[in-house]
């Protein structure tokens, strides 16, 4: 993957790191550094992955609902499609956009791509899906994912 504009491969560990739940004690002992760095390094990474989601969703033309860079979501929605859409943000992938339609990804030439992009999201959130889930097209999974991490968003 290439880097996200802004963020070297050291923010993008910790801010894993501390998206999969650890404390900034952990991070700090696991990378040698003081927990005031982490702490430092943290405000710094959450407003870069804040700016990166809201500026994504003003290129989309995507009116942003609810932001939470610690887990690298952004909930908006689109007046061209009429509905929601969500931006995520990811160690493994970057930025995505996932527009919360059904019925549409039978047929495009991305299929497979969003089918292995929302799969690996769902392994990097913890997020545990059965073999019929994993079976559903990429905008029932990415809607099944995102409700898990978004509150109030069903799936």
């Amino acid at each position: 993957m290439v880097l996200p504009l802004g963020f070297t491969e050291n923010h993008l560990k910790i801010w894993g790191m501390q998206r999969d739940g650890l404390s900034l004690a952990e991070i700090a002992r696991r990378l040698g550094v003081t927990r005031q760095a982490i702490s430092k390094s943290m405000k710094e990474i959450d407003s870069k992955v804040s700016r990166t989601l809201e500026s994504t969703a003003a290129a989309a033309k995507i009116e942003v609902r609810y932001t939470d860079p610690e887990k690298g979501v952004l909930l908006g929605y689109s007046h061209e499609t009429e509905d929601r859409v969500i931006v995520t943000f990811s160690t493994r992938h970057g930025v995505h956009i996932w527009h919360y339609y059904s019925g549409r990804c039978e047929g495009c030439e991305l299929h497979e791509t969003c089918r292995k992009v929302i799969l690996d999201e769902a392994e990097e959130r913890g997020i545990v899906l059965t073999d019929e889930e994993e079976g559903r097209s990429p905008a029932e999974i990415a809607r099944l994912v995102f409700s898990k991490v978004i509150p109030g968003l069903e799936p």
